[in-house]
């Protein structure tokens, strides 16, 4: 048996508000908590393994709202269970119980507090030759801002099965069975969502030749969705790849995908052939042609056909290596039918911030936008986490990391969305697309790369509609050394729907100041103009800095600093600032740390701003 006595004691400032109508809220809070946990097996170790885990404590609380007083003492706990039914039995059974709570770090907006209740079951068999799994999980989690105003609420509950299937054929035949059933129902302050979701998988996987240097691959699947989105999809796909020679082979893939959403249906076959060919280890070479036929129900029929040519060529020169690829694609589409709602479901992008988001459609009806994260469960919020605009038939969406109100989105992150556009009766769409790219890598740690790319676009519609042609030209030069780095950048791009120049600069340096000292510091600026039609300037700066020593054997510091300033001539200002410290004491069995953190965060007029101080003693036993 182990354990540890905890005291906590948390002092809490916040702001929030435009400066005519600001809230005010202090907190004083102590905790005292009691952690337990111990691991063995009951009767022998082959019967049943355990992990165990309890957490007791009192929490008291001492608040003030805007003059007004109050105070509540709360009892809380944790606890995590594991065990392990017969686990070395070809049937072993698994089974977790745990309730936690944590802290979920926003920047610039201080830290969200979480708690999530999980329970679940795992039984597996050990067949030699058809193993299988069978899974059950029910989980709550419940999420709100540390500070008193309420704003930042957010809620999920979630149940589900899984049954997963694994069958050898032979060494290189496999078929794999997965079947998913999850219901989940979400809530926050500006959404709520309900999810019934079924997903069946299968798929063979087949090595053959003889050195087994052939491949086919065939996978089926099928999803039902209902409750806010409602949504079925069938899909079939065969691919095959055939390797003539070390050096050359080709690949061919067929696909067929049934989509069912409200009033929308489509019926799609595409089928692809391609090949690729290296020659010497510095140049490869790669080659497609594809075509594809979708019934679209009422809205009529899309037929479409292209190609693709690239070349990618890497060589060592006395200098360096120098790298260069260029790529060019031709793609026809011809749509018939009347003027109907079409629907797009799962449109994918990646968010890369500042840069706004195109959608790839026109004429969209932005009401029926949805932007939610790669699984479809966090559905982001209009005006918070992003802002709709839209030119010449076009709708961009800008979006921000920081949003008030959970979920929030990140920088890199995938994001999907959903929305209907109206479609046109006729329409002829041409459209081909060049990219090039050229770099020197120096052996003293400088780069310097050049980046060209083309869309040339030919539209013949019953309905107007502005092509989208463009060039884009970046030039970069890029120096990283022992943890030094340093990027310098300017892109330049002519475009029928929005043209745009920017200019970006990074540098970091990551270093050991002496044995017990380390540094990081991080600085950015990233310039974009964007011209008419929709004119906009935007200027983003960004530092970082945060640093580790060891003061003495047993005592640490650690701080940390987060500035941003976003200054946008259409949506305005925005100011982020995080200040971190952290000291700890290690002595045996005994760990003190005391901290403090402010955040402040003025974003559209409105002001956030939170101060936290704490000290927390534990005491290992």
């Amino acid at each position: 048996m182990k354990g540890d006595v905890e005291l906590i004691a948390e002092h809490r400032r916040d702001k929030q508000g435009i400066p005519e109508n600001r809230r005010r809220a202090e907190s004083l809070v102590f905790e005292e908590r009691l952690n337990l946990k111990t691991k063995g097996d009951l009767y022998h170790p082959n019967f049943l393994l355990f992990d165990a885990a309890l957490g007791l404590g009192l929490a008291q609380q001492r608040f003030t709202i805007d003059g007004d007083v109050d105070s509540t003492s709360t009892f809380l706990n944790e606890y995590n269970f594991y065990g392990q039914l017969l686990p070395q039995k070809p049937y072993p059974l698994t089974g977790y119980l745990n309730r936690a709570e944590g802290l979920i770090p926003r920047q610039f907006l201080g830290s969200l507090q979480t708690e999530t209740d999980n329970a679940g079951l795992i039984f597996r068999i050990r067949d030699k030759n058809w193993p299988m799994t069978f899974e059950w999980d029910k989980s709550e989690t419940r999420q709100d801002s540390l500070g008193s105003f309420a704003s930042d609420f957010f809620n999920r509950d979630s149940e589900k099965l899984g049954y997963s299937l694994t069958h050898n054929f032979s060494e290189r035949s496999r078929l794999n069975f997965r079947f998913d059933w999850d219901d989940i129902s979400q809530r926050s302050l500006t959404a709520s969502t309900d999810i019934d979701q079924k997903r069946y998988k299968i798929s063979h996987d087949w090595i053959f030749g003889s050195d087994q240097q052939h491949q086919l691959n065939s996978y089926a699947s099928s999803l039902n969705q209902s409750g806010s989105f409602d949504l079925d999809i069938f899909e079939w796909a065969e691919r095959l790849k055939i390797q003539h020679t070390p050096d050359f082979l080709t690949n061919y893939n067929l696909r067929w995908v049934d989509t069912d959403q409200r009033n929308f249906t489509n019926r799609e076959l595409r089928g692809q052939a391609g090949f690729e060919h290296k020659l010497y280890e510095s140049l490869i070479t790669t080659g497609n042609i594809f075509a594809a036929s979708s019934d679209l129900g009422n809205q009529g029929e899309l037929d479409q056909k292209g190609g693709s040519l690239g070349f990618n060529y890497t060589k060592r020169n006395p200098w360096g290596t120098l790298s260069s690829s260029y790529i060019t694609s031709y793609v026809r589409e011809d749509h018939t039918g009347s003027e109907e709602v079409g629907v797009v479901i799962d449109e994918s992008h990646v968010f890369i911030d500042p840069l706004p988001i195109t959608l790839e459609r026109v004429n969209i009806d932005t009401s029926t936008i949805v932007v939610t994260d790669i699984t479809g469960f966090d559905v982001y919020t209009l005006g918070d986490d992003y802002t709709i605009t839209e030119v010449n038939g076009r709708v961009r969406l800008y979006v921000t990391t920081l949003g008030i109100i959970p979920p929030n989105v990140s920088d890199g992150q995938t994001l999907l969305v959903d929305y209907n556009f109206l479609t046109s009766p006729k329409r002829e769409d041409r459209t081909q697309r060049q990219l090039f790219s050229l770099r020197q890598r120096f052996d003293n740690g400088l780069s310097v790369y050049y980046g060209h790319e083309r869309q040339d676009e030919s539209i013949r519609s019953d309905t107007p509609i502005a092509p989208d042609e463009f060039r884009i030209d970046t030039y970069g030069i890029e120096y990283a050394d022992k943890g030094f780095h340093l990027l310098a950048e300017y892109s330049e791009e002519s475009s029928t729907q929005l043209p745009s120049t920017s200019k970006r600069l990074d540098a970091r340096h990551n270093w050991r100041i002496d044995s017990d000292t380390t540094a990081d510091v991080h600085a950015g600026y990233h310039w974009i103009d964007f011209g008419q039609p929709d004119p906009r300037e935007l200027e983003l700066f960004t530092l970082g800095a945060e640093i580790f020593t060891r003061l003495r054997d047993k005592c640490t510091l650690s701080c940390r600093l987060d500035w941003r300033n976003e200054e946008d001539s259409v949506f305005g200002n925005t100011d982020g600032l995080r200040i971190g410290s952290e000291l700890r004491y290690d002595y045996r069995q005994l760990d003190i740390r005391a901290g403090l953190e402010f955040n402040q965060l003025d974003r559209r007029d409105d002001e956030t701003e939170s101060t936290l101080f704490y000290i927390r003693l534990k005491r290992s036993f």
